[in-house]
């Protein structure tokens, strides 16, 4: 969309007499949109300055004394148009002076989206009311040191000046940088570490673009083209008690981002809550998922996802029915999750960090394998397959593990037996495995574990699972779909928690 200045102008005179309407609003607004190199230059003559008084400038034209509803309306476009709010005492642009001590002043994004930055293909939606005057100086500080290479000259600007600090990062491009620091630091509302998240995952797809170019996901799921591959990742913990848990949630809205990217969780704890995460008894867990998913929901409003949902479970607990739990609908009040969304389980043994030590790297081997495989049927032969266990014997199995990527167990395991089970799944660093809870009489399990494993090829095992379930819902007889477990275990996407005690001292 092009604008001359002549319509500029007349945008902005129509502001001076207040007199503008929304579709001039929106005019300036797609401008921005559209990026435009010669139109936003165009739009960087025209910055807002609001010093001490309420004179305002405009290019090179001066307004003096105002009355309040003109001062408003001009001071409201460009905040539209540049994505950034300033902070006024009690929020009254017109009638009142800036406090400079809590206003980073000339704050505004059009004079970066007018040069030749990683800023001029960001989304303005990415942009819009990220304040600056709510993030602590020492922060924007900190971060913005620590973001620059050591040899830099990090003194010379205006402490409060971020239009500075983002030119002088961008001069060495390290906004991402910056934008994942900030993202990271507890000192930053939550709120808007949020919004500096989606900030961040933008300027790295920028940042590595030969690394998204035509490049599948590591962990590759049957997503439509076009939709984000979005995770709901939990953790389930138990306290000291042993009676009460903590649950824990993290939203993943794009996994597409390249590498251990920490800024692409959001964290689906409210913000009176520890960080470790909301203390529940067992029986409110559901309840409490329930929660995250609508929270996670919110985030992902209006764009295009498969939602995956990955949870972190003690071993003695993988047996719980988790796609069974009920979650609440605005149609048909409550439905069954994993009908709704692929669910799976994971080994919360894994997110320790001595087990890491020992077993990550035959974890990353056998993992790499997986991916090599995922758009083939699944190979038989890569599946180690367990029919009974009134012989089961933990290292027999882990010997058979070696060289497999899953596990095809078609009897329901005993509970007594479950722990040592998963310690020839953990210690063989097996990432797949398919299983029932539940032996139903009369049925070929192998046969239709079989048909559920080579329906698709591998990146689709999940929502073949999920299909499953579909039909076993709509039924009233019994089904294999009430009772499929799945264990689903990437190497590359753990808690951020985790992922930040794996990288080393200077990643």
């Amino acid at each position: 969309m092009n604008i001359n200045e002549i319509e500029i102008n007349a945008i902005f005179d129509k502001i001076t007499d207040n007199q503008h309407t929304a579709a001039d609003l929106l005019v300036l607004r797609k401008t921005l949109n559209a990026g435009d190199k010669s139109t936003l230059k165009q739009l960087g003559k025209y910055i807002t300055n609001i010093e001490e008084g309420k004179d305002i400038h405009i290019g090179d034209r001066t307004y003096n004394q105002w009355d309040k509803d003109a001062m408003e309306a001009l001071v409201k476009a460009i905040q539209a148009t540049s994505g950034i709010h300033q902070n006024t005492q009690d929020g009254d642009v017109a009638a009142r002076d800036i406090d400079k001590r809590n206003v980073y002043k000339n704050c505004t994004f059009i004079q970066l989206l007018s040069s030749d930055s990683n800023f001029s293909n960001l989304s303005q939606e990415s942009l819009n009311d990220l304040d600056f005057s709510r993030i602590p100086q020492e922060s924007i500080q900190q971060a913005y040191q620590e973001a620059l290479p050591p040899d830099a000259g990090v003194w010379g600007l205006e402490e409060n000046n971020i239009t500075q600090i983002l030119q002088k990062l961008e001069q060495f491009r390290r906004l991402f940088d910056f934008f994942n620091r900030l993202s990271q630091d507890k000192n930053v509302p939550q709120e808007i570490r949020n919004k500096l998240n989606v900030v961040a995952e933008e300027l790295a797809l920028k940042k590595y673009p030969d690394e998204n170019k035509n490049k599948l996901p590591a962990d590759f799921v049957s997503n439509k083209e076009g939709q984000l591959q979005s995770y709901l990742i939990a953790t389930l913990e138990r306290c000291s008690d042993n009676e009460d848990f903590l649950l824990n949630a993290w939203l993943i809205i794009d996994d597409s981002i390249p590498g251990n990217n920490l800024s692409k969780f959001t964290s689906l704890l409210a913000q009176d809550e520890q960080q470790q995460g909301t203390l529940c008894k067992f029986n409110d867990i559901p309840k409490q998922l329930n929660k995250f998913l609508k929270t996670s929901l919110k985030y992902l409003r209006g764009k295009q996802y498969q939602l995956i949902i990955e949870i972190f479970l003690p071993s003695d607990l993988i047996g719980t029915e988790v796609d069974r739990w009920k979650i609440s609908d605005p149609i048909v009040e409550e439905i069954t999750l994993g009908i709704k969304y692929p669910i799976r389980l994971r080994s919360l043994e894994r997110l320790d960090i001595d087990y890491l030590d020992s077993y990550l790297s035959d974890w990353y081997k056998y993992w790499d394998k997986v991916k090599t495989v995922l758009h083939n049927e699944p190979i038989q032969e890569l599946f180690a397959h367990l029919q009974e266990m009134e012989t089961f014997n933990w290292k027999s199995l882990r010997n058979n593990l070696q060289e497999k990527i899953g596990l095809k167990l078609t009897c329901a395991p005993p509970k007594a037996k479950t722990k040592e089970l998963f310690k020839a799944i953990l210690t063989a660093t097996t990432p797949i495995a398919i299983w029932t809870r539940y032996d139903i009489p009369n049925f070929d399990h192998v046969s239709a574990i079989d048909e559920i494993l080579t329906f698709k090829p591998l990146c689709h095992l999940c929502e073949s699972v999920r299909q499953t379930r579909e039909k076993a819902d709509a039924q009233t007889e019994e089904h294999l779909g009430f009772h499929l477990a799945l264990l689903w275990e990437d190497p590359y996407r753990l808690t951020p928690n985790v992922m930040l005690e794996l990288k080393t001292p200077g990643q």
